[in-house]
């Protein structure tokens, strides 16, 4: 583990790197426990596409999961969740997103979540200065607090990764519309309890979300 860590500082000296087991991933989120084996060989069933990311919001064999019935109760204060993931191979910031519930995610490859606190974010807008990434070791279970802005994860290694990803159900569902020149924070709705700014640089600015995000469109070396 710390010497992914170490790999990482060196090759991105620009970007601050920790481990979710640091305490700088206090005000971020909290390291859950749990027995993860039926889960990691669940999330293992998804494949990592050969381009790019795949999100997939409702997967049921991870649903399935016997931990699910716990960190709904725990994590989530018994609201139905749905859990899905998020793979691919993915290394640049391009957009950041929060939630109003809680983010409960998970390994089976390693990764570097790239997160920034609520209060860097002012009306839509986020320099990439802020941002801050956390590494997420291989079988670690962590909740990302509600409002933290995240993203899709960065790959450590050309394989790409897996990455669990369970939220309140609905969440990142259509919405009806969606006003990117709205006052206030309705700009940044996307889609359902998602609201998100993205780097100008971005696919996302193409399809029409809200370009907040200033500074270097921020990418993860390995």
């Amino acid at each position: 583990m710390e010497n992914v860590l170490e790999m990482l500082r060196k090759k991105n000296p620009g970007l601050p790197l920790y481990c979710v087991t640091d305490p700088e991933f206090r005000r971020y989120g909290r390291v859950l426990a749990g027995e993860t084996a039926e889960l990691a060989a669940a999330l293992d069933t998804c494949a990592i596409p050969a381009e790019g990311n795949c999100y997939q919001a409702s997967v049921p064999v991870l649903e399935a999961a016997g931990l699910m019935k716990d960190l709904k109760r725990v994590v989530f204060g018994d609201m139905p969740i749905e859990a899905g993931y998020c793979n691919g191979r993915g290394f640049q910031l391009n957009a950041m997103e929060y939630h109003k519930c809680s983010e409960v995610n998970f390994t089976t490859t390693g990764l570097v979540l790239l997160l920034a606190l609520p209060e860097q974010l002012d009306d839509g807008r986020l320099d990439s200065a802020d941002v801050v990434g956390f590494y997420l070791p291989a079988g670690v279970l962590v909740e990302i607090f509600p409002l933290v802005l995240h993203f899709a994860p960065c790959r450590i290694t050309e394989d790409g990764f897996r990455c669990l990803v369970i939220l309140e159900k609905g969440t990142n569902e259509a919405l009806t519309s969606v006003n990117t020149t709205a006052e206030g924070e309705e700009k940044m709705l996307w889609m359902r309890n998602k609201w998100l700014t993205c780097h100008p640089d971005s696919p996302h600015k193409k399809n029409g979300a809200f370009a907040g995000i200033c500074g270097e469109n921020l990418s993860l070396k390995i």
